[in-house]
């Protein structure tokens, strides 16, 4: 995947002389590790004690701070197939704020460590077979590690210093394979031993991921112990809607049963060496109310095992009634009692938000991946994103995550339009509305959508819709990567493509594009569009203009950007004549600083 980037001029040759493309590349940044350090919760750090056992089966991002030291890994249940139990923690190129490492695309270096507390060996020798475990998966629905990547182990001895006990090269997808390293030295039999992981990885690009589970280190092991006996839930209940995973509560109350899927699934593992029966128990809550909405109970599931089962409840209607324009949040947990006295509660209950707002998602709010488009020359490149009202409604604009690419995308402009119908056995467009001089803007906080809206809602009846991103002509490498969630599937059913002037259905599979059409409810907007139309104290013209254009107002600076946010040329505020001859025929920007130190943008025509 790195060669993609290495010749990426190539390849959009290539592909402009081909026509239609989609691309789907790595993930360039992490936003769920987007909060700053500080606000990570933190723990008094203290010497643990054996047994060490972490399998991640907490809700992170970032590992448990009693247990490790470092911030720089990623916990979550979304990145990995088949995990041991609930969560892994996953390696790449990102650091702890979710973000390259380095900015140079062909760089490889370490990136992600993970650090164990110090752990007091002291009174351990030898002959006390401490041994290591855990379970590693290359690539798991990320990309895979190339051959000169690596995870590496490291144990401190007793004179501070790291030896390397063991590396494992990159490769493409592998199930989770147990690994079982000794502690044996007795220069590792000290009160601050530590162990830690690293990768090797090409730290501008997260192409190399590496998903840790199931970390026991304890004396007297042997391979039969690898895991702690338990049995827990291990991969995400499924949604209880189709095909949305979250929509607008007024919306979903035309017909519940249009929007509910059949039934909802839940996985669970047993590391026993036995047979167990358990109970498995559903209730569901609204938990702005805190109502209970369905309760369930199923008796005599059989785990095999050392195996795991999927186990299903049915819908439910939800038989709720929010005050006008509030949220509705509801909650399913699945649970069931422990098997034993021995068994770790942790892993004893999983839960699903769903949450009803103002907007329709197709995703699951994780980006895995990273979506974009090449569009063959001198061709906008165009996504149109299906979606129903199932009343009449305003559309108010457009919520996207956009993945970070280097160069970062962070200002580039482009229109979002909305579309009765799409092009195709000989029908036009059909476009309702559409505004442009929105830009590309990354959102820190923990959801990491940006929120753009129209300067008017769209009053729509019910019906079918398309809503979607424009991005000017010959945008080439520089087009605008979108967040690609590959833990649903509705990009090939309900995203179109546009890169050649033909509209085309989706062809990457399993996979949902970040984009949610608002509707409903007011929201605040990441950014409101500045657009000056030449009417007020300041004018261009003439405008389109040939080769020169005039500005008659009262103004500071003058500034003009091309469409992919990056500064053309200045001019003096004292000039009458602005020459603009020598540049392409195309769209532009005026960015003008008036006399109350506003800017103003104008979009200024050359043809």
């Amino acid at each position: 995947m790195r060669t993609l980037f290495l010749l990426v001029g190539m390849l959009i040759l290539m592909l402009s002389q081909l026509g239609a493309q989609e691309m789907v590349v790595p993930l360039t940044m992490n936003p769920k590790l987007s909060k700053p350090l500080g606000e990570v919760q933190k723990k008094k750090t203290r010497a643990a004690a054996l047994p060490f056992i972490d399998d991640f089966s907490y809700e992170g991002p970032y590992p448990n701070p009693s247990l490790w030291e470092d911030q720089h890994v990623f916990i979550n249940n979304t990145m990995a197939v088949l995990p041991i139990n609930r969560g892994v923690a996953t390696f790449d190129g990102l650091d702890r704020y979710g973000r390259p490492y380095v900015s140079t695309q062909s760089a490889i270096s370490t990136a992600d460590s993970l650090t164990s507390v110090p752990i007091d060996l002291s009174a351990y020798s030898s002959t006390n077979n401490i041994f290591l475990s855990f379970f590693v998966q290359p690539e798991g629905l990320g990309f895979a590690p190339e051959t000169k990547d690596s995870l590496f182990l490291y144990f401190k001895n007793n004179n501070n210093q790291w030896q390397r006990v063991w590396q494992l090269r990159g490769t493409t997808f592998q199930p989770f394979k147990i690994y079982f390293v000794p502690v044996a030295d007795q220069q590792f039999m000290h009160a601050g031993f530590q162990f830690r992981f690293v990768n090797l990885a090409s730290p501008n690009i997260n192409d190399d991921d590496w998903h840790l589970d199931y970390v026991k280190m304890d004396v007297n092991r042997s391979f039969v112990d690898s895991i702690q006996n338990e049995i827990g839930f291990s991969i995400e209940p499924t949604s209880i809607l189709k095909p949305y995973t979250e929509m607008p509560y007024s919306h979903f109350q035309v017909n519940q049963s249009n929007w509910l899927q059949n039934k909802q699934f839940t996985s669970i593992v047993n590391t026993y060496p036995v047979s167990q029966p358990i109970n498995l128990k559903h209730e569901a809550w609204e938990k702005v109310s805190s109502s209970l909405l369905h309760t369930e109970s199923k008796t005599g599931s059989i785990v095999p095992a050392k195996s795991s089962i999927a186990d299903s409840f049915l819908s439910y209607t939800i038989t709720h009634t929010p005050p006008p324009d509030n949220k509705v949040i509801v909650e399913d947990r699945y649970y069931f009692n422990p098997v034993s006295g021995v068994d770790r509660r942790i892993n004893d209950t999983i839960s699903r938000i769903t949450t009803f707002d103002n907007y329709f998602a197709y995703d699951d709010g994780s980006a895995e991946k990273s979506y974009f488009l090449l569009s063959a020359f001198n061709y906008p490149a165009k996504t149109a994103l299906e979606f129903h009202l199932n009343h009449a409604d305003t559309i108010r604009g457009l919520a996207v995550h956009f993945g970070a690419q280097v160069p970062s995308g962070s200002g580039k402009y482009f229109t979002i339009t909305l579309y009765k119908q799409l092009a195709g056995s000989g029908l036009n467009d059909s476009i309702i509305h559409s505004e442009d001089l929105f830009q590309v803007m990354y959102d820190t906080s923990y959801n990491a959508f940006s929120y753009y809206a129209f300067q008017q809602p769209v009053l729509a009846d019910s019906g079918k819709y398309y809503i979607g991103i424009t991005q000017p002509a010959n945008f080439g490498s520089d087009s605008v990567y979108y967040g690609l969630d590959v833990n649903t599937s509705a990009n090939k059913d309900y995203l179109y493509y546009n890169v050649s002037g033909i509209w085309e259905s989706s062809s990457i599979t399993n996979a949902s594009i970040m984009m949610r059409p608002m509707v409903g409810r007011r929201y605040t907007p990441t950014a409101v569009p500045s657009v000056s139309d030449g009417t007020a104290d300041i004018t261009i013209y003439p405008n389109p203009c040939s080769s020169t254009f005039r500005v008659k107002g009262d103004y500071q600076t003058l500034a003009l950007y091309d469409l992919n946010g990056r500064k053309i040329k200045s001019f003096r505020s004292n000039e009458e004549l602005l020459d603009i001859s020598s540049l392409p025929e195309q769209l532009y920007i005026l960015v003008i600083t008036d006399k109350n130190k506003q800017q103003r943008f104008f979009k200024l025509y050359k043809n």
